[in-house]
């Protein structure tokens, strides 16, 4: 009965959509030193990449004879959050699983997606923009602490609906048209997540409790005492503008605060969330979570990378130092 009353609202109100928090823009800092995983020259980086993860709508998954990991029903819960608001949502969700019960895993054969929404189509690129022609389809970054727990950015996970309706998508690099259905985890439980800003009360993290252990994938090691120091040079994996994954270097800690620093990394939206590594251990250091505008306008009318030359000045690329996120310490 709670589930007829529940679709009859949606169906009553259908027109009302909402629209997710979108990831925080970043920018290209000199050169852009971004790589495809697996022209990264660095063997170590490249392994380390197997343990990210883009956080994908899971309804634009849909199995090799067109049905989908999503329902109607979630997707348009998703919609009426902003109208009837979180704890109202969160009981329906709460009251539709204990009506529906737990679906049985399929872990066999592929996933396919669209794969007409490049990054020029999407973002209205321009074409010579660097990966324009590649899909877009991660919304955040997340990556691996243990074998069923997943770290991302707070602002990335802001609700139940949002555990509900994305899955995480592990392999998703250049190339990949198909993803294994192995390779796809839904969001259990949100086992924790902060989102404040200020210079001192900054956190933005959330800890996602995976459906299942994860195969073949290592969880990252990470920083759990001491403070990362000024210049280190540092990496950071993930899906820069929901790209297939990219592995960035060329940059140092610029400024460091009480729970976050700077850098003067090549990150855009869809970084969000991504794992910071130190370039020399191998170590994760914080969680990419805000950053400057992405594209600006060109004179052609599309857009193109944003660019600074002073790598050092205009820093705005922030990282949650992960030793602060007190769920995995």
């Amino acid at each position: 009965m709670k589930k007829q009353l529940v679709m009859a609202g949606i169906c009553a109100l259908f027109t009302v959509s909402g629209a997710l928090n979108a990831a925080t823009p970043k920018i290209i800092y000199g050169e852009d030193d971004r790589y495809e995983v697996q022209d990264y020259p660095d063997a170590m980086f490249r392994d380390l990449a197997k343990s990210t993860a883009g956080m994908v709508r899971s309804s634009a998954l849909r199995t090799e004879s067109g049905s989908r990991i999503g329902n109607d029903l979630s997707d348009s819960l998703d919609s009426l959050r902003s109208l009837l608001g979180d704890a109202a949502i969160d009981r329906i969700v709460s009251d539709t699983d204990s009506v529906s019960g737990t679906e049985s895993e399929d872990t066999e054969g592929f996933f396919t997606f669209n794969t007409s929404n490049t990054l020029r189509r999407s973002m209205g690129v321009c074409e010579k923009e660097r990966f324009s022609n590649q899909v877009t389809l991660p919304r955040c970054s997340g990556f691996l602490v243990g074998e069923d727990t997943l770290v991302t950015a707070g602002h990335c996970v802001t609700s139940m609906s949002d555990c509900k309706n994305y899955s995480w998508v592990f392999g998703y690099e250049a190339g990949v048209s198909k993803i294994k259905k192995s390779d796809v985890y839904k969001c259990k439980a949100v086992i924790g997540r902060k989102q404040t800003l200020g210079i001192f009360a900054t956190k933005d993290y959330a800890v996602i409790k995976l459906d299942r252990k994860v195969k073949d994938r290592q969880p990252l090691k990470f920083r759990k005492k001491g403070s990362i120091k000024k210049n280190t040079e540092i990496v950071v994996i993930g899906h820069p503008s929901g790209l297939p994954t990219k592995i960035a270097d060329g940059a140092k800690v610029q400024k460091k605060r009480w729970n976050f620093f700077y850098a003067n990394l090549d990150t855009y939206g869809g970084n969000s969330g991504s794992a910071v590594f130190n370039r020399k251990t191998g170590e994760v250091e914080g969680i990419l979570i805000q950053g400057a505008k992405d594209y600006v306008m060109s004179s052609g009318g599309c857009y193109v990378s944003n660019r600074t030359s002073n790598s050092v000045d205009v820093s705005k690329e922030k990282v949650f130092k992960i030793r602060k996120v007190k769920e995995i310490q």
